[in-house]
């Protein structure tokens, strides 16, 4: 008999307050961006409803600047914003309240300015700026009994139920897509690892080509980030996050990476496989149904 390749991880789930949060879907942005040529482009931005791209669509192949597949929530209410884009975790369910597609359910995929959501394709092409949502939000405070030194952020209980397993020496074994030097870090550097992603150097070499081929809702590992608080270069220490925006053409932006597990290096176990993709760690709702 093979031996097993690690146990569950153990969390306080029990003890996490769940938080039914009302988000508006926000409009489209036209962003300006001026490229490394020096031209001056107009995009479509973040924001609004992007239909046709979904988890596992590869990242960099849309003519666009910091696309967000699916639907952008926030509120218009500065107070209420901010507690969305604290308390939401990749992984909880999201139902539209109104609108044609009103009751269709999906999941938070990420976070950029706005809180990302995912749903069934048919659901999105029917959605609209404006319509509201509510976010079944859990996950803050989320702690591993096995591993103390791991800070989790924006991490649902069920997410990082599947994400990795614990090895016997307590190390947290994960599947990635990539495992990207420090230099992949860009803009996001500095700021709030809860609320905001992390964009990496996915237009310049030497991270292009390992960045090559990345999807949204794929599992990326940095090293030598230490993210617990604010996002700063830390050597031995390591974050895992996930896809959640497209590339830009704009120096220090690219793919938005939004942080969920950070730790120091030896407290993890990174193995590449191609299967490193929210879809294949958490029940979507619409497949499930």
């Amino acid at each position: 008999m093979r031996a097993p390749v690690g146990t569950k991880p153990q969390t306080n789930r029990d003890r996490l307050v769940r938080t039914r949060l009302k988000a508006q879907i926000q409009p489209a942005a036209a962003n300006r961006v001026v490229g490394p040529d020096g031209v001056l482009r107009t995009l479509p931005g973040q924001g609004g409803v992007v239909t046709g791209i979904g988890l596992g669509s590869r990242a960099g192949e849309w003519r666009g600047d910091h696309v967000e597949p699916g639907i952008s929530l926030g509120h218009p209410e500065p107070a209420v914003n901010h507690a969305i884009r604290q308390f939401s975790c990749v992984g909880n369910l999201v139902t539209l309240l109104d609108g044609p597609a009103a009751g269709a359910k999906g999941i938070v995929y990420g976070k950029h300015g706005a809180v990302l959501a995912m749903f069934e394709p048919g659901e999105v092409s029917r959605m609209a700026p404006g319509e509201w949502a509510a976010i079944e939000a859990e996950g803050v405070g989320l702690r591993c009994g096995q591993m103390p030194d791991l800070s989790l952020h924006s991490c649902s209980p069920e997410l990082f139920e599947r994400l990795g397993t614990i090895t016997s020496d307590n190390r947290l074994r994960v599947g990635v897509a990539a495992i990207l030097p420090s230099i992949a870090a860009a803009a996001g550097i500095g700021m709030p690892a809860a609320m905001f992603n992390m964009d990496l150097h996915s237009s310049s070499a030497p991270v292009a080509e390992l960045t090559e081929g990345l999807g949204f809702g794929d599992i990326v590992a940095v090293l030598d980030q230490d993210h617990r608080h604010a996002r700063r270069y830390r050597r031995g220490w390591s974050m895992v996050g996930v896809i959640s925006h497209g590339r830009t053409t704009g120096g220090g932006h690219g793919f938005g990476l939004m942080t969920l597990l950070t730790a120091p290096s030896d407290q993890f176990m990174f193995e590449k496989t191609d299967t490193a993709n929210l879809s294949n760690f958490i029940e979507l709702p619409w497949v499930s149904a």
